[in-house]
């Protein structure tokens, strides 16, 4: 996103050269349709003003439109993020609360389980609105649109992109550090499942053991009775 506002500052004024390239070459068309003769200065001049109004649109043109690809993907990206951060929390949450459910553990894990999702979420969701309300200001001011007023919104959409991106760029910190503590509960929960396991297979160990002493004692008694 940042290469891409800095990509957008350095793109030039689309709507004024958008603007001299309609006019340039609508000057064109009429000294041609009034039959001007090629040969004079009027008509020279006027050809010239629309030839160089037409290389400089093609050149901002080509900025344009990459600025215009790089949006696109920049807003797709934040999409994707923010949708696999709500997606982790879903999945992740609900196997918190099934494990202390099925392991009977302290209540308090799912709680902070709930309590980080519900956190993270309005970070995710504001992440979207966001992008979505800067490509929305992109594409009104998009001269392209044939929109009367494009010009208007070039400034609204500049200050969108500036707040946008602080904004993205400080959710993107925000849901990192809330999925790192999430981790951390995930990581606690599994210790203490290693260990009511481990403490299961000690206890069914020495069952198996004092089972095996019992049936030895039996078999030495009985042996000793036939004798």
């Amino acid at each position: 996103m940042i290469a891409n506002f800095v990509i957008g500052l350095n793109a030039g004024d689309v709507n004024d050269v958008s603007k001299a390239h309609r006019q340039a070459s609508l000057e064109l068309r009429e000294a041609n349709r009034n039959q001007l003769d090629s040969n004079s200065e009027a008509y020279k001049t006027i050809q010239l003003a629309a030839t160089q109004a037409r290389e400089l649109h093609n050149t901002v043109k080509v900025r344009h439109r990459l600025h215009f690809l790089l949006g696109v993907a920049a807003a797709l990206f934040v999409v994707l993020v923010n949708s696999i951060s709500v997606t982790y929390f879903i999945g992740t949450s609900r196997w918190c609360k099934e494990v202390v459910d099925t392991y009977g553990l302290d209540e308090e894990f799912s709680n902070r389980s709930r309590r980080l999702k519900s956190k993270t979420f309005p970070w995710s969701i504001s992440g979207v609105l966001v992008i979505i309300t800067v490509a929305a200001f992109g594409g009104a001011a998009d001269p392209g649109t044939s929109i009367e007023t494009a010009s208007d919104w070039v400034a609204p959409h500049y200050m969108a992109a500036i707040i946008g991106t602080c904004w993205i760029g400080y959710s993107f910190l925000m849901q990192v550090g809330l999925i790192g503590a999430h981790f951390d509960v995930i990581q606690e929960i599994l210790s203490e499942v290693d260990d009511i396991r481990s403490n299961s297979k000690s206890d069914s160990s020495s069952y198996v053991h004092e089972t095996d002493v019992d049936e030895t004692s039996g078999q030495s008694e009985n042996a000793d009775g036939e004798q």
